[in-house]
């Protein structure tokens, strides 16, 4: 009986670890930490998704980017998370591994889910400002869902991640990123927009004045003189006498224009950066095994699926 119940549990076990295809489902505390054995590994890939040639070169580039940045990151190649939600489960490894520095949270993490057919960006606090939402689906959809429909996990991972890299090290602009995100017609429809939020309260301001407090057509009030008066240093009187088009009434106007002095109103403005922060301490050193700085994820990121 004992015999039998222990094969069963067992056989349990297995239908619970391996997906619906005989995938393993891997949890957050059984995805490989590479980084804990060499700080130059960023790619957690158990079951070899990526080809070697590849992961050496994801490896290189976000090395690089921790050496001149102190940004720490990490990519997750996994063939299945069982029925775990792809951003719960994104959002706990990066908390269970810590990516990024503590004060700074600095941190990011790619996450790729074979089975599911999704591929989730997850950012620190720290870096919300430079990798934004928008910016994260758009590299996904431009240099990564392409390829994976395709086929090709290789080119859309190696593609990604050096489009993440460039935006992070400065050497792509964030504009560039999501030039293309906005079509020609959208484009149209945001500057008419902006255009009315300017010439629409202009005119109503400007009709207004024009309307005649006898008949109340608007618009029919004509200037016909106007003088200029100083009363004092930064003080003028403006005297208008306006016509209406339509009865004929006359209006007189007079307004006091105060310049106020000038002199006074040199400026301690500044501007502080908005920018500062992206480097920060890095655990380990040289090939040594590392340690994540016990960042935290802000929620930001973005998750695409093919």
């Amino acid at each position: 009986m004992k015999k039998n119940l222990c094969i069963l549990l067992i056989s349990l076990c297995s239908i619970l670890t391996f997906g619906a295809r005989g995938e393993m489902a891997y949890s957050v505390e059984t995805v490989p930490n590479v980084y804990a054995t060499n700080r130059t590994l960023h790619v957690s890939d158990p079951i070899a998704i990526l080809s070697a040639s590849t992961t050496t070169e994801i490896n290189r580039m976000l090395t690089q980017l921790e050496d001149s940045t102190g940004i720490q990151s990490l990519v997750v190649m996994l063939p299945s998370i069982g029925h775990e939600d792809i951003f719960e489960f994104s959002h706990s490894l990066f908390k269970h591994l810590g990516i990024g520095n503590k004060e700074t949270n600095n941190g990011f993490l790619i996450l790729y889910v074979a089975d599911q057919r999704k591929i989730r960006f997850t950012t620190g606090y720290g870096l919300e400002g430079h990798l934004p939402d928008a910016i994260c689906k758009r590299i996904q959809e431009r240099y990564m869902i392409p390829h994976f429909r395709e086929g090709n996990t290789d080119m859309g991972m190696l593609e990604g991640v050096k489009a993440v890299v460039a935006v992070l090290d400065g050497s792509m602009e964030v504009s560039d990123a999501q030039g293309e995100d906005i079509s020609g017609l959208e484009l149209i429809f945001t500057l008419l927009l902006i255009l009315g939020m300017i010439v629409v309260p202009i005119w109503l301001i400007h009709r207004q004045k024009h309307t005649c407090p006898r008949c109340h057509k608007a618009g029919s009030l004509k200037l016909i003189s106007q003088s200029t008066h100083k009363l004092s240093r930064t003080r003028t009187c403006i005297k208008q006498t306006l016509l209406c088009s339509a009865c004929g009434h006359t209006v007189h106007r007079e307004h006091i224009n105060d310049s106020g002095d000038l002199d006074g109103m040199a400026g301690g403005m500044f501007m502080g950066s908005m920018l500062g922060g992206r480097g920060g301490s890095r655990g380990g050193g040289g090939f040594m095994g590392g340690s994540f700085g016990g960042g935290r994820s802000g929620g930001g990121g973005a998750t695409s699926g093919w």
